[in-house]
């Protein structure tokens, strides 16, 4: 069940304290797939499912010069296309959801990536955090977007006791400004990677350890 949050303004002055002290730390944050279009988002947020961002942008290099459209995606020969993805692990269950959002972004949407939530959550392999990931940054929506490190990265900060994504997501669009909910879920996921680490996770460099209140709790539970 939930645990719902009521956010106070102490909490939200400290989650913006926060967001300044990352944005320094990563000035040059960005999504860390290389996308050039909504289709080409959406399918590499696809095969980003269990598989490394840069491991999708190296298949993707090649992949996005054979298969340009939805239609060519929707008629890949069999074969080819789970050839074409193989490097990205379970290549059987994403080129069939690949192959049936890109019938349906035709048949439905005039072959293009539709950007309300509700539509991008029929399509085969979509689920809210690639919705929040197109929105967010193709489409200029305000998107939270809840992956393994902003999950992480939000719990030890206190910004949410959840562990359901859906209900994570809910916490952090209550406690963000609104116009940051995009870049602050990059924030999450660069600090996820490069500090906050699942395994050994290192506070003594960590920008917004001052912040946090995972030090000390990690302490408290030690004894």
């Amino acid at each position: 069940m939930a645990k719902r949050q009521v956010k106070s303004k102490r909490e939200k002055e400290r989650a913006l304290a926060v967001f300044e002290r990352l944005r320094t730390a990563y000035p040059d944050v960005r999504c860390t797939l290389d996308y050039k279009n909504p289709l080409q988002l959406l399918i590499m947020t696809i095969l980003a499912a269990q598989c490394t961002d840069a491991r999708v942008n190296i298949v993707c290099r090649d992949l996005f010069r054979k298969y340009e459209t939805p239609e060519a995606f929707a008629n890949a020969a069999p074969g080819a296309l789970e050839e074409a993805i193989h490097a990205c692990g379970f290549f059987n269950q994403k080129a069939r959801a690949i192959r049936q959002s890109c019938a349906i972004i035709i048949e439905k949407y005039n072959g293009h990536v539709p950007e309300d939530m509700a539509a991008l959550l029929e399509l085969p392999g979509v689920g809210r955090k690639i919705a929040n990931a197109v929105r967010g940054e193709c489409f200029g929506k305000p998107a939270v977007i809840v992956d393994t490190h902003c999950k992480r990265v939000a719990n030890r900060l206190g910004f949410t006791k959840n562990s359901e994504p859906r209900h994570i997501e809910q916490d952090l669009m209550a406690l963000w400004p609104e116009k940051y909910w995009t870049l602050y879920s990059h924030f999450m996921v660069f600090h996820g990677r490069a500090v906050c680490r699942a395994r050994n996770p290192q506070c003594d460099a960590c920008v917004v350890v001052a912040c946090c209140p995972w030090p000390t709790r990690k302490k408290r539970d030690v004894k």
